[in-house]
């Protein structure tokens, strides 16, 4: 039996294929939307986000219909009754949706119906009620003002993998010219009044920084993968090269620290986590904003 691998942020080239087809609708309402929705793939399913949280989980399944989890807080009433008219199944009359989580099965032909603007739109009016911190708003806005370029890309978000459950808030790709392998860099991030912001949020980035590097050639083949597959999507410009070779070199993987709501008790933790940073010669950046440009 094949060892399963360390991280794994892409769809099985047998379901990718047909995949990629089905998606394109909704990839074209992701593109429009100015960075408010974005589409993250996982172990053979993918994400959709709207604002930083989660709107739906997508599962291709090997029969090529489609299981769609959505939590129960942004589909009840009118909502989970228009999207009912897409699966092949009865939500509201399912034994498996007692939990927190309804669920859905679509076929191909009825995913972009199920995914329609109106459709995603009333499940983000909901998602808007249900405000689930700053600190993820302050990421969602990070990746809606730094699109990918041809030297930086904010490739992942809430990254974890099968042996450290550990969730990195972003995973970015950076290199300094075009003719170079891009290398990871990993960024959390803090509000100024954070009580976290101080040499707590540095060590756990130096444990980030040291765990990819222990495992730089599975997170390397994954995220090659997870880059060419999303350009294939249509997710990234067309003037992105349409794969991306990534540094195996372990000693280039480096951390960045984003407070976000800056204030003078920030500030005050911001020095004190520059200080922290030097003593333990982590290769931790500390970016403060107003100033969200991350290249």
């Amino acid at each position: 039996m094949a060892q399963k691998p360390i991280i794994k942020r892409y769809i099985d080239d047998k379901r990718w294929e047909k995949t990629k087809k089905d998606l394109q609708p909704l990839v074209k309402l992701i593109n429009a939307s100015g960075g408010e929705y974005s589409l993250q793939l996982r172990e053979n399913y993918f994400n959709i986000y709207y604002q930083g949280n989660s709107l739906a989980k997508v599962i291709p399944n090997r029969s090529e219909t489609y299981s769609i989890q959505i939590h129960r807080k942004f589909v009840h009433g009118s909502v989970l009754k228009k999207l009912e008219r897409y699966s092949v199944n009865k939500p509201s009359e399912d034994s498996r949706n007692s939990g927190e989580y309804i669920h859905f099965r679509v076929q191909p032909d009825s995913l972009h119906r199920f995914f329609r603007r109106s459709n995603v739109e009333s499940l983000s009016t909901k998602i808007r009620a249900v405000h689930n911190g700053e600190e993820i708003t302050s990421e969602q806005v990070l990746i809606t003002d730094n699109p990918p370029s041809e030297k930086f890309i904010i490739i992942d978000r809430q990254v974890a993998d099968h042996v450290s459950k550990a969730q990195m808030d972003l995973l970015t790709l950076r290199r300094d010219s075009e003719d170079k392998p891009f290398h990871f860099q990993i960024i959390e991030v803090k509000l100024g009044r954070n009580q976290e912001l101080h040499e707590k949020v540095g060590r756990q980035l130096s444990e980030y920084i040291d765990h990819i590097r222990e495992h730089i050639e599975a997170y390397a083949d994954c995220y090659e993968i997870n880059y060419r597959q999303k350009k294939e999507l249509g997710l990234f410009e067309p003037n992105l090269p349409d794969q991306i070779e990534i540094e195996r070199d372990a000693g280039t993987v480096e951390g960045l620290v984003v407070v976000c709501g800056y204030s003078q008790l920030g500030g005050e933790a911001i020095m004190n986590l520059r200080q922290k940073i030097e003593e333990n010669g982590w290769n931790i950046r500390v970016h403060q904003v107003p100033g969200l440009k991350l290249y």
